[in-house]
């Protein structure tokens, strides 16, 4: 088929994904994203047509052959991982408008160079010391206790912090509702006993005069910090103390004072690192997927490879072969 064929095919396509193309718009997808996603998927219902398959009839074995054709073509591993996903993401439409039962390019991802998790991760009693050797002392330190509580029973990303507000706190239900984003997906997950009495605290007096201590150094004259926006403040779950929502000195200095709990902790991602992969000797691993918010399962199957490293370090030191 020559080009100009081609390409009025491929308009054809790009008429049928239109309502694809609004689901995407709306969960909040960048132009040049929506735009790849559209592209790729036009690409592959191309390939459907040349090979004379229907898309509705499409078995695995299918997408292996158009993973082959790519890699024919000379599409690098991270590129066609890049089209699986814009087929995987139109199957999924066409799941939810009940056109097709299963999606066939579900949990199909070509291997790329492994990139394992770092070694020396702390362990579930390390974990627990450094949350309970973190003293409070003023509203800074009782604002950190908090956020190190999720840190070391939810596995919370820096990311997941700056978007918690109050409303995702239901201390009814024992509850925390995680909000999603573009790299990570939503998700609830339970919470202790303790931290439901902690975040009470938290939401009616800490955070409450934290607020009004960011107003009123804003408000001392030649102060060069800009006025809050309150009605943005109003909405975190979290603020620093010069009423701002801009966490990372608060979360630097609290690593610096865990370190002095103890030297192995590197940082936040860390914390949240040793986690999941405490999580995985639990936990089935599509569970520690959802508990920890991605939303690729290999993504979750990096922190196996990490902990088995982890091990192997530990039977070396234990049992020399040499």
């Amino acid at each position: 088929m020559n080009r100009s064929k081609y390409q009025k095919q491929k308009d054809l396509f790009y008429k049928k994904l239109l309502g694809n193309l609004s689901e995407l718009r709306t969960e909040g997808y960048s132009p040049s994203t929506i735009r790849a996603y559209i592209n790729y998927t036009c690409d592959f219902l191309f390939y459907l047509r040349v090979n004379f398959l229907s898309e509705e009839k499409v078995k695995r074995t299918d997408i292996h052959c158009y993973i082959a054709k790519c890699k024919t073509s000379g599409d690098s591993p991270k590129l066609i991982n890049r089209k699986v996903a814009a087929v995987r993401r139109y199957y999924s439409y066409l799941q939810k408008r009940d056109r097709i039962s299963n999606n066939p390019a579900d949990g199909l991802y070509l291997r790329t160079r492994k990139k394992s998790i770092a070694t020396g991760m702390l362990t579930e009693a390390e974990l627990k010391l450094l949350y309970e050797s973190y003293h409070v002392t003023d509203l800074r330190t009782a604002r950190n206790k908090v956020i190190l509580s999720l840190l070391t029973s939810q596995g919370l990303s820096t990311d997941d912090l700056r978007r918690l507000e109050p409303a995702d706190i239901h201390l009814r239900e024992g509850k925390i509702r995680i909000p999603g984003s573009r790299h990570e997906g939503g998700r609830t997950l339970k919470l202790e006993a303790h931290q439901v009495i902690e975040l009470q605290e938290y939401l009616q007096k800490i955070r409450p005069e934290i607020l009004s201590s960011g107003k009123n150094k804003n408000s001392i004259p030649g102060r060069k910090a800009e006025s809050p926006d309150l009605e943005k403040l109003s909405r975190q779950l979290f603020i620093s103390m010069n009423g701002s929502g801009e966490m990372k000195n608060s979360l630097m200095h609290l690593i610096r004072a865990l370190r002095q709990i103890n030297p192995k902790v590197r940082s936040c991602r860390h914390i949240r690192q040793s986690v999941i992969t405490i999580w995985l000797k639990k936990y089935d691993l599509r569970t520690v997927q959802y508990m920890s918010g991605h939303k690729r399962i290999s993504s979750t199957e990096r922190y196996q490879i990490g902990y088995l490293e982890d091990l192997q370090e530990s039977i070396n030191k234990c049992h020399p072969l040499g």
